[in-house]
């Protein structure tokens, strides 16, 4: 692991570091189209392409992390703590959540099963409780 991430030191362009420092000053999740605006915005103007080959680089040296979410790939910082996801199919809105029941359910089940775990990702899609509330107080009819 420690050789992976000094080759990837070696080759952190400038483009890269960018793309990290974005990602490291954040708490949100970003696709990469919402990072190669965010750069364009600060000035630091970097081609899709590069940002789609510099992200793969970049968790390739688990120096960032992602979840799938439909059609695009979400990144954030690698150094959080083991998290899961809730995504609010209205307004695209992430919520990141702990809950030990959950994990003690899902190791149980693996040890069940004589699986190995060696992680998982969990993400709940639904409405969060702002749109909810936006469409019980707008009305519906």
């Amino acid at each position: 692991m420690i050789m992976v991430i000094i080759a990837m030191m070696r080759r952190l362009t400038t483009q890269r570091q960018a793309i990290l420092n974005l990602l490291n000053t954040s708490n949100r999740h970003w696709n990469a189209e919402e990072i190669s605006r965010e750069l364009s915005d600060r000035g630091e103007s970097i081609g899709i392409a590069t940002v789609y080959r510099g992200l793969a680089a970049l968790e390739d040296a688990r120096l960032i992390a992602s979840i799938q979410l439909a059609d695009k790939k979400h990144y954030e910082r690698a150094d959080k703590v083991h998290h899961d996801h809730m995504v609010c199919v209205e307004c695209g809105t992430i919520e990141e959540f702990t809950q030990n029941k959950i994990e003690a359910l899902q190791e149980a089940v693996a040890e069940e099963k004589g699986f190995a775990m060696s992680g998982h990702q969990l993400v709940i899609f639904g409405r969060c409780a702002r749109c909810v509330s936006n469409n019980v107080s707008g009305g519906t009819g």
